[in-house]
């Protein structure tokens, strides 16, 4: 079942987790099951961001097999990016201290919400998000989907780090800084995709985009498990200093044409963004001609030589007519 929310209740949901962030509850946030029937289940709310990423199948991978199964919770995000799901307390217990995983996988074409402007993603996209929830049964919980914590599931995975709430919101938030992002604006219950003008939101919103559209996120389920299966994956494989340069020029850019102009739009970013990235590609492939043209040139040179050579040796294996006048007056 697809769950609509209103853009307000998306700003409420994300400042009431941004209220029991700063009361000591991390990413946790109360959700008081008054229905009787709910009360074997815990409230897991969830948003994908890149932009926002509508229809989105989202789901929690209970056994971490990177499918979905028919016993695991999944439903369809909104044009908020917002799902709503429930997980069984009985299946929690099961699990001890092991965070639940949920991951968001997007089709090539989907509608992609970045403020008030649309766009279609270019490729498929799968995102994923360990989850964190209160042992005491209780609580529900609030987080968000993002390029920065796929690729923190990604490069933690396997480490102890991967099962520790603060270290691995600690790698989450330095990943999202070596993006370009702001790291004030990746705490995961606060709504980043809301405040346009914002220029700390307006550098992660961005460089979230720059990210899925270089190619830095998984684009199948098989290829997110590789991935975190991986166990040659290090710090060499993070070089994200292209797309953090990439995310300040567009950011840049997008200031100067607010300043400009006052109706700039999330279309208008949309447009800045794809001229950024479409230079930078221009740019690339300008390089890779240049240098194969270069290596073209020094082929060239050496099958001369080579030539060159083989005529010397020619020349000196060629026999020389001697005349004798000896004999002659």
């Amino acid at each position: 079942m697809k769950c609509k929310f209103s853009k307000s209740a998306a700003l409420i949901f994300g400042a009431l987790a941004f209220a029991a962030a700063g009361c000591g509850g991390g990413d946790h946030h109360h959700h008081h099951h008054d229905d009787p029937e709910d009360d074997d289940t815990v409230l897991v709310d969830l948003q994908v961001i890149d932009g926002y990423l509508d229809d989105a199948m989202v789901f929690i991978d209970m056994n971490r097999n990177f499918e979905w199964d028919r016993n695991e919770p999944r439903a369809y995000a909104d044009d908020y990016g917002l799902v709503h799901l429930s997980v069984w307390k009985e299946d929690l217990r099961s699990r001890g201290d092991t965070p639940l995983q949920a991951i968001a996988v997007s089709r090539k074409g989907a509608r992609d919400y970045i403020y008030d402007g649309r766009d279609d993603t270019g490729s498929d996209i799968v995102m994923s998000r360990n989850i964190f929830v209160n042992r005491d049964m209780n609580d529900g919980v609030w987080y968000i989907i993002s390029p920065y914590s796929t690729l923190t599931d990604i490069e933690l995975s396997g480490t102890s780090a991967f099962n520790d709430f603060q270290e691995y919101r600690d790698r989450l938030t330095s990943i999202a800084g070596e993006a370009g992002a702001s790291e004030k604006t990746v705490y995961d219950s606060v709504d980043y995709n809301v405040r346009f003008r914002d220029e700390n939101d307006l550098k992660t919103v961005v460089a979230g985009e720059v990210l899925a559209r270089k190619d830095k996120l998984p684009k199948s389920l098989e290829e997110l498990r590789d991935l975190m299966e991986a166990v040659s994956w290090g710090s060499d494989d993070y070089d994200l200093s292209e797309c953090r340069e990439l995310t300040q020029t567009i950011v840049a850019q997008a200031e100067s044409d607010m300043k400009d102009n006052n109706k700039y739009s999330g279309n208008d970013l949309i447009a800045t963004i794809k001229d950024v990235l479409g230079k930078s590609e221009a740019e690339a492939d300008a390089k890779d001609d240049e240098k194969s043209d270069g290596e073209k040139t020094g082929d060239e040179k050496a099958d001369q030589n080579a030539d060159e050579k083989a005529d010397e040796a020619d020349d000196a294996a060629r026999p020389v007519l001697v005349i004798d006048n000896r004999g002659n007056d």
